[in-house]
């Protein structure tokens, strides 16, 4: 009995892993991987990874092992992204629940950025273990002629239609100052500090006239609620949970970043705000940052640095980054 002809071409095999199917014998186009490290911070570097992978092999999807409350660094991003995630509080997936999700899968690339030997027991076309360092601001680019020495910024995606709600009367060239007050214990600085700073600086920068504050802080933030109890409703606006894609939209046309927060510093440094600031107690920030570091609680010598730092015309820089050595004034 003849049972298979010549044509005859069996079925691909399917294989359930976490909550995506895959066939292990039509994978085409392959998938790329990245497994993240354990840090918020760290993630948000990896964007820049994400969004190369995107631009430069578009038609690949992209799977990602991340912790779930990363999710939303990425969930904008264009083409095919997947996740496997996890919930522990250490950042890192339980080393069989890893391998159960990435192992079985013929994959184009497998970038890891935690610590981990995975990569080279997986299948892949390409392999790509970063020696990661945490506090890293950029990392190398994987599709330059000379990776080496170039490197791709962290990346926020957004909505080419996004809502963000400020006044209704507010002109749409008003210039923004964004507070962005999270891990406010990294300063000393309490609201009557920065509701002099931002007299002063509403008083004696060109840029920021009739400036309009944004507050970006934790839910339930008693340094929040006591600045905004103390300024005038109509000159500033609180937000304790805006979204990602938000937060980045807001950084784009804001002309002032300044605050407590490192990611929103990190954020408003990647898409172009024209001056950022973020203040500590030390000075013990990592070399290369792409955004100032203040160290101290002296409100007029802060405004007088913007007044210097910041031209009267300034307009956000897009996607160009400050550069390292610019605007890092330390008490």
């Amino acid at each position: 009995m003849r049972l298979r002809g010549r044509n005859f071409k069996p079925k691909a095999h399917l294989v359930y892993r976490g909550r995506w199917l895959y066939s292990l014998g039509d994978m085409a186009p392959r998938s790329n991987l990245i497994i993240l490290p354990p840090d918020r911070l760290d993630a948000f570097t990896a964007t820049g990874v994400a969004a190369e992978l995107l631009a430069f092999e578009p038609d690949r999807p992209v799977h990602i092992v991340t912790h779930e409350d990363f999710v939303p660094l990425f969930q904008d991003a264009p083409g095919l992204v997947r996740f496997s995630t996890h919930d522990r509080a250490n950042g890192n997936m339980p080393a069989l629940r890893l391998l159960s999700e990435v192992m079985g899968h013929n994959w184009n690339r497998v970038i890891s950025l935690a610590r981990t030997r995975l990569p080279f027991l997986l299948w892949a076309h390409h392999r790509h273990h970063y020696r990661f360092e945490s506090g890293s601001y950029a990392l190398p680019a994987l599709f330059a002629s000379q990776s080496s020495s170039t490197f791709r910024p962290p990346h926020i995606w957004t909505p080419d239609k996004i809502h963000l709600a400020l006044p209704e009367t507010l002109a749409p060239d008003t210039p923004l100052v964004v507070l962005a007050l999270a891990e406010s214990g990294r300063a000393a600085w309490d609201w009557q500090h920065y509701a002099e700073l931002i007299w002063r600086l509403s008083d004696s920068v060109a840029a920021l006239k009739r400036a309009h504050i944004v507050v970006l802080s934790e839910p339930g933030s008693a340094l929040a609620s006591d600045l905004v109890r103390n300024i005038p409703a109509g000159q500033i606006s609180h937000f304790d949970d805006l979204s990602f894609a938000k937060q980045g939209a807001l950084m784009r046309r804001a002309r002032l970043l300044i605050g407590t927060d490192r990611l929103a510093a990190r954020m408003a440094a990647s898409v172009g705000t024209p001056l950022v600031l973020r203040f500590d107690r030390d000075n013990l920030s990592a070399q290369g940052r792409p955004y100032g570091l203040y160290v101290g609680q002296d409100a007029v010598e802060v405004a007088r640095y913007v007044g210097a730092h910041l031209p009267p015309d300034a307009q956000n820089l897009s996607q160009n980054a400050p550069h390292e050595g610019v605007n890092q004034p330390t008490k």
